[in-house]
């Protein structure tokens, strides 16, 4: 099979060549939400506490994956490299850690129910990609 020619619209050939539609940003927030409340509700069973750390995990997932969508939309698709969409990035991965940490030390979130709700993004994700590929 020939490798169709580059252009600049379209640097791999043709999207029609791919097998599977884009990747929806939008359903994979609302993947990570819903697993975030049904994580929550689960863990209900185990501890309030724990329940607490999968929701605030959850949540400060959500946020971290908007605005890293909007920064990269912004250096990628619009093909804006200034230094500040670079450092915005850092600032906003900064920020997460920093938030992560606060919960954890001073609110006493538990740290085994943050990682769940933190980890629900890369479910989502995983489901969005699975279905695209399957042709939902």
């Amino acid at each position: 099979m020939e490798t169709p020619p580059e252009t600049p619209d379209a640097p791999l050939g043709d999207a029609g060549d791919d097998a599977g539609e884009v990747i929806s940003i939008r359903r994979i927030q609302v993947f990570n939400l819903v697993l975030t409340a049904v994580g929550t509700l689960v863990g209900l069973w185990l501890s309030r506490r724990f329940a607490l750390g999968v929701l605030l995990g959850g949540l400060v997932m959500a946020a971290n994956f908007k605005v890293m969508a909007a920064v990269l939309r912004s250096v990628f698709l619009k093909g804006s490299t200034s230094p500040v969409n670079v450092g915005l990035y850092w600032v906003k991965f900064a920020g997460l850690m920093l938030l992560v940490g606060v919960l954890v030390v001073k609110f006493r979130v538990d740290a085994i129910g943050l990682l769940c709700g933190l980890g629900a993004i890369f479910i989502a994700i995983t489901m969005e990609a699975v279905l695209r590929l399957i042709g939902w």
